[in-house]
């Protein structure tokens, strides 16, 4: 690794988060973001956000290898460049069209892999398929992936390292799929986690993991009134854009609530003052302090 490698590695790159500044400089944005069993609602520097020391270095023969100039090189800026990005970042996605899809299919897989969320996620579920009497039902192949996992931690980084700083893995599961896009007039959230995995409605075509499992789509926030769903199947009409009613942008919102509450990983949620005492009180959180410029919550104490 070069001594001119960055060490603060943005896992929810600044470019996209530039969408939803609160400022002209595209500087700042409106964050909850967690601090024990407190979470602080504030104004913040986008530079500050989203980032782990080194996150994406391996080890190769005991030399440290960082692949976050690849990253930037070879993902974020080409995408950054495209003109599906520039009616995204001028507020035009009304005019996003199936000549689009390839970009937005690419952003969604992108900032999937890529966060520190999906890789406690591979580790926990490494440790799930070492019991072969457990509730998750791993295929044979999988629990023989996962077996490896635990014998080569640094090998899965290098492999988690090479999926977040290409697409080229993610090539096969375009062909067929369906990709939406969702424009509301309410605003949506997102977070430094900003790909979630909800239940998706059941539509012909979308492909199930295993017979009778549920079908899933990922979801990504691309701007404050945009939303994009990705479901993988083998569809014919593979490409919408719709206008969503409030509620739609209301429930995906609260959606987002929730992995934060959840999940440790999800560190900062992206959020205007809007439903943000309701949703984090279902949460469930405790509002302590409450002003203009900062809203102070804590988590409430499980029950026994």
């Amino acid at each position: 690794m070069s001594s001119g490698e960055p060490h603060k590695h943005h896992y929810a790159p600044q470019f996209y988060l530039r969408n939803f500044a609160s400022d002209a400089a595209k500087q700042k944005i409106w964050t909850l973001a967690k601090n024990g069993d407190h979470a602080v609602w504030a104004e913040r520097s986008i530079s500050t956000l989203g980032y782990e020391e080194d996150f994406y270095i391996h080890y190769e023969n005991g030399v440290p290898v960082s692949v976050e100039t690849d990253i930037n090189r070879t993902v974020e800026t080409p995408i950054a460049e495209t003109a599906t990005w520039a009616k995204i970042v001028e507020g035009r996605t009304a005019d996003l069209d199936v000549t689009d899809k390839p970009v937005l299919y690419s952003l969604i897989r992108h900032l999937d892999v890529r966060t520190p969320h999906n890789w406690h996620t591979l580790n926990e579920l490494a440790t799930l398929a070492a019991n072969p009497d457990g509730d998750v039902a791993f295929t044979y192949e999988e629990r023989e992936m996962y077996a490896e996992m635990r014998t080569d931690p640094e090998g899965i980084k290098a492999l988690f390292n090479l999926r977040a700083s290409s697409l080229n893995w993610s090539q096969d599961g375009f062909a067929g799929c369906a990709v939406t896009v969702m424009r509301s007039r309410a605003p949506f959230r997102t977070s430094t986690t900003p790909v979630i995995s909800l239940p998706a409605p059941p539509l012909p075509g979308s492909a199930a993991p295993l017979p009778g499992a549920v079908h899933f789509q990922n979801i990504l926030v691309i701007e404050p009134h945009t939303a994009v769903s990705l479901v993988l199947g083998n569809f014919v009409a593979g490409f919408h854009n719709v206008v969503v009613d409030d509620g739609d942008a209301r429930l995906l919102n609260r959606q987002f609530a929730g992995y934060f509450a959840k999940f440790e990983s999800v560190r900062h949620l992206v959020s205007s003052r809007t439903d943000l005492v309701e949703d984090m009180t279902w949460a469930p959180y405790d509002v302590k302090a409450d002003t203009p410029h900062k809203i102070v919550f804590q988590r409430r104490a499980e029950r026994a």
